[in-house]
């Protein structure tokens, strides 16, 4: 397995980098809600006052000829919902400390983001150095790595035509063993047709069984051979086969890494974020 990992100075420093900001990010949305809650109590506050003063200045102008005059009953009971003076203003003045204590926040909350981008921007920086070296590092040892497949994947194409031309030896001592074979066989058959008493165990009776039994030995163990060949045959083929996915992925990583994020890395500026 690789010794070196391009991406173990990126992950952390990135992720690291990103959970702060997301952090930070999550305060600000939280401290724009609680001023926009502010702000919503001071608007309702004023269009209530506004309301209110334009009530109480409808009243002031009321006279005793004003046509829109009426009796009205029940008007002098106490009104459920109403407030004590006290409470009306201690209502406004909670309004007004909300605002100013979320607008206090919100300037110290800018200082710490602005360290925050600053201290981040510096942490980007120096991940940038480490990844780099670390690509560095990593495109040489895929580029070993993928030199020294090419010269095994040499040794192992040679092995392969060495052992195809075994195969094709071994195939062809088989087919020359046939025809003596067959000829060995065509003269028993042929023997076993003697009339009576010619039909005898004789010596070259013997010898015919015998040489037919020699040869079958020598064709099953060429088969075996051929056999054990074969097989060898394959597990090179599997073997090449890895290889050259092995290779090609090692050209694809190399291509990846260097190509694309090396020349990319390249035109990287933290400097300007």
């Amino acid at each position: 397995s690789s010794g070196i990992n391009a991406e173990w100075p990126l992950r952390p420093g990135i992720e690291g980098v990103r959970s702060v900001l997301v952090r930070t990010l999550e305060q600000t949305v939280e401290q724009i809600r609680r001023l926009r809650s502010a702000k919503y109590f001071l608007q309702k506050d004023v269009a209530d006052k506004n309301a209110a003063i334009s009530i109480d200045n409808s009243c002031h102008t009321l006279n005793n000829k004003d046509t829109d005059i009426n009796l009205y009953e029940g008007v002098t009971q106490d009104l459920v919902s109403a407030v004590m003076p006290a409470d009306w203003s201690n209502y406004s003045d909670a309004n007004i400390k909300k605002a100013e204590c979320e607008k206090q926040a919100s300037v110290t909350l800018r200082s710490v983001i602005a360290g925050v981008i600053e201290q981040t921007r510096n942490d980007l920086l120096t991940q940038c150095r480490n990844v780099d070296l670390a690509l560095k590092k990593r495109v040489e040892e895929c580029s070993n790595a993928k030199e020294r497949l090419t010269g095994h994947l040499d040794k192992v194409e040679k092995e392969i035509e060495s052992m195809e031309g075994n195969i094709s030896q071994l195939k062809a001592a088989i087919d020359e063993k046939l025809a003596p074979l067959k000829v060995a066989h065509t003269r028993l058959a042929q023997r076993s047709q003697r009339p009576n008493i010619e039909l005898t165990r004789d010596p070259a009776q013997y010898q015919l069984v015998n040489e037919v039994k020699l040869i079958e030995s020598a064709i099953a163990a060429l088969e075996s051979q051929l056999e054990a060949s074969e097989a060898s045959l394959k597990g090179l083929i599997r073997n090449q086969i890895d290889l050259k996915e092995d290779i090609r992925i090692k050209t694809k990583s190399l291509h990846i890494d260097k190509v694309l994020c090396q020349d990319l890395r390249a035109t990287i500026d933290y400097s300007h974020y």
